[in-house]
This record gives structure tokens, C-alpha cells and sequence, in this order.
């Protein structure tokens, strides 16, 4: 198990799996959850300062997180998220790009309660020529292995 203690900063690790956005995956996410013309239509798309086809950004934060959750850590003592900050949309997703994350854990902080603490980690999402798509930081509270005394 991995404890609070034991998580490592400063470390950037990467997803082994790639995720590719396409045409396709692209209007089906953004039909059920973002329908905004230019993620459902390439005409609308067209028109837009983009210029083509763009993933929604919940499509995007979803493909982030779920290609984090491919990079090997072990078992954590991760009880609950708790909050995102400084979330950043740096460049638009379309048909084609090959995404991947990066994860690295950058701050470890006092919990609520004497067992637990908060680790905060920086999440990026890359394309295929290593630009960065989207980035925020998520805190995440863990259960330390040796609680403070009260």
C-alpha cells in the first residue's frame, strides 16, 4: 500500500496508452454531453475560429483522467479527490491528435484529520508533437501511514 508518506515528488510519469481523437469519437461525446455546434458539426465547425472539428473540454478533462488511471502506481490509501485548481485549456483537440497524459505529484499538505493528508498532483494532457492541451492540479486526500499525534 501506498501511503501519503510515500508518494514521490517531482516525478513525471507518463499513460502507456494513447488516446485518438477522430471525427467520430469526437461528435459522439459532445452529442450526449456538449452539444456546442462545433463539436457536433463540421460545417458549424468550419466557421468557428478553429476552423475544423474540436473535442469539447469535458471530453478532454475525461480522457485525461482516464488515461492517468493507466499509468502503474500500485495500490494507493487515496480516499477521495477534493478539488481541482488552475485548470487551463491551452490549445483545441481535433480529429487526429494522439493524446497521451502525464502526471506528476508536486505537493504533499496537512489533512483535515490527524490520519490523513493531501497530496497534489499536476495533470497534463499531450498531443502527438508534445503541445499541451489541457493542464490542472487535483488534490487528493490519502491516509498517512503514521498519523500525527494528537
Amino acid at each position: 500500500m501506498i501511503y501519503w508518506e510515500d508518494m514521490v515528488l517531482d516525478e513525471a510519469r507518463e499513460s502507456p496508452e494513447r488516446y485518438v481523437l477522430s471525427a467520430e469519437n469526437i461528435k459522439a461525446f459532445a452529442t450526449e454531453w456538449d452539444p456546442f455546434p462545433p463539436h457536433i458539426d463540421e460545417a458549424a465547425a468550419a466557421k468557428s475560429p478553429i476552423g475544423q472539428l474540436f473535442a469539447a473540454g469535458v471530453h478532454l478533462l475525461s480522457i485525461t483522467i482516464r488515461l492517468s488511471h493507466g499509468i502503474p502506481s500500485g495500490e494507493t490509501a487515496s480516499i477521495a479527490g477534493r478539488g481541482w485548481d488552475r485548470l487551463r485549456f491551452h490549445r483545441p483537440g481535433v480529429a487526429g491528435d494522439e493524446l497521451r497524459a502525464r502526471v506528476t505529484h508536486v505537493e504533499r499538505g496537512p489533512g483535515s484529520k490527524p490520519d490523513r493528508g493531501v497530496v497534489t498532483s499536476r495533470f497534463e494532457l499531450l498531443n502527438q508533437r508534445d503541445e499541451m492541451v489541457v493542464s490542472f492540479d487535483a488534490q487528493v486526500v490519502m491516509l498517512r501511514r503514521e498519523p500525527l499525534a494528537a
